[in-house]
């Protein structure tokens, strides 16, 4: 059986995680599911675990910033820069750097062959002593089934964890409830955001104060290629329906043309008011930062009702801030309606 640590039994769950055991620990953007960084069999067992590819590479957490130039080499004048400037802005925070790394200071494992790595330091009171605790950084993917929405509550990671890994420290829903931004500050042709997140790259650029900030070509690698970031090559957030991304304005069109079907929809307050009848509804609040927070519930929630046979997601246009909720609405969905 998993056990479930409160605040007061972080030493256990430090000491679970020093004995080579797997715990799953709140952020503020989800939980993540925790193993010491330089543990080769217990990082292993992350992957087993979630059932992950193993060329899919883990993101460090650190419990200060300072740690950060303990595991990466060769910075140039500029990186070390721009690092030192996204440090006093967003960390603790939901910004991933990714940096060139250390020979030999993670296990093999975490980057999966990579010559960088993905570093962050949380935004939780209670997983910063969890990392000073262990004494070495952590991985945490996020703590769920790879390939299914990432958790926000702690219910989300006992459904898919119970009784597979050490334990769960628990805390409240998380506060953003979508994954970090990813920032690529490794390639020599400019600075990349890998994965959209909570920090926009409007904010990014007028931190670092010149750099143009861009996404790649693509933000989706081909089979045969590597990718730099979690979420840039498999499927993810998906419940076992088909997933539909529609604005509010179509959305009534939507559920008259499946009349037929079961349909579950979320969406805002104002999308939902006056729309036709359907077999259920979840409230993705009054705004666009209400819906980020509660889009993977929305999702975990239309997974667990076994008599839905469509599920319909409000589309969210507000520009470069509803980046992240719309990355993870478009890798669960099928199709866009707006």
């Amino acid at each position: 059986m998993t056990e479930i640590y409160q605040a007061d039994r972080i030493e256990e769950a430090a000491q679970a995680l020093r004995d080579g055991q797997l715990v799953a620990f709140p952020t503020e953007t989800v939980f993540g599911l925790g193993a010491i960084a330089s543990n080769d069999q217990a990082v292993q067992a992350v992957y087993q675990v979630k059932g992950r590819p193993s060329d899919n590479p883990l993101i460090v957490h650190l419990a200060h910033k300072e740690d950060l130039f303990d595991y990466v080499k060769d910075l140039t004048p500029d990186q070390r820069s721009w690092v030192k400037k996204l440090q006093d802005a967003f960390w603790p925070g939901p910004l991933t750097l990714i940096l060139p790394v250390k020979e030999d200071v993670f296990a093999p494992t975490v980057t999966g062959g990579l010559d960088t790595v993905g570093l962050r330091m949380p935004d939780h009171p209670l997983t910063l002593q969890l990392i000073e605790a262990v004494g070495f950084p952590l991985v945490g993917p996020s703590a769920n089934l790879s390939g299914k929405p990432s958790p926000t509550k702690l219910d989300h990671v006992r459904h898919d964890f119970d009784g597979k890994i050490a334990g769960i420290l628990a805390s409240q829903p998380t506060r953003i409830g979508v994954e970090s931004t990813v920032l690529d500050l490794s390639d020599p042709r400019g600075l990349f955001i890998l994965r959209p997140g909570h920090i926009a790259r409007g904010e990014i650029e007028a931190v670092l104060d010149g750099p143009e900030v861009s996404y790649p070509d693509q933000l989706r690698v081909e089979a045969d290629q590597q990718p730099k970031a979690p979420g840039m090559k498999y499927r993810h957030y998906s419940p076992h329906e088909t997933v539909y991304a529609v604005t509010a304005d179509r959305m009534a069109e939507v559920i008259q043309a499946h009349a037929d079907q079961a349909i579950f929809c979320a969406g805002r307050e104002a999308c939902l008011a006056g729309l036709p009848a359907v077999a259920q509804t979840y409230s993705l609040g009054p705004d666009l930062k209400t819906a980020t927070q509660r889009l993977f519930d929305a999702l975990r929630g239309a997974d667990d009702c076994s008599d839905i046979d469509l599920i319909l997601v409000e589309w969210i246009d507000e520009g470069e801030a509803s980046a992240g909720y719309q990355n993870r609405l478009l890798k669960a969905s099928v199709q866009v309606f707006d």
